[in-house]
């Protein structure tokens, strides 16, 4: 399956909420993921619709 992660901030460690990181990973296993930082830089949004489009499932980590 592609999966598309979305990042508003940098993935941290830890639980809880703090553990975005180790459950992406954690979700990943077996998958094929793209991820989008979008905290670095302007991303390109024509691009970014293109790669939404793409991929069977889209995982936004607000």
């Amino acid at each position: 399956m592609k999966l598309l992660y979305l990042y508003r901030f940098e993935p941290t460690e830890g639980t809880g909420t703090e553990g975005t990181k180790k459950l992406s990973e954690m979700m990943a296993k077996g998958n094929e993921v793209t991820e989008v930082k979008l905290y670095e830089g302007e991303p390109d949004y024509d691009k970014l619709v293109e790669m939404i489009w793409e991929a069977d499932k889209v995982i936004s980590w607000w």
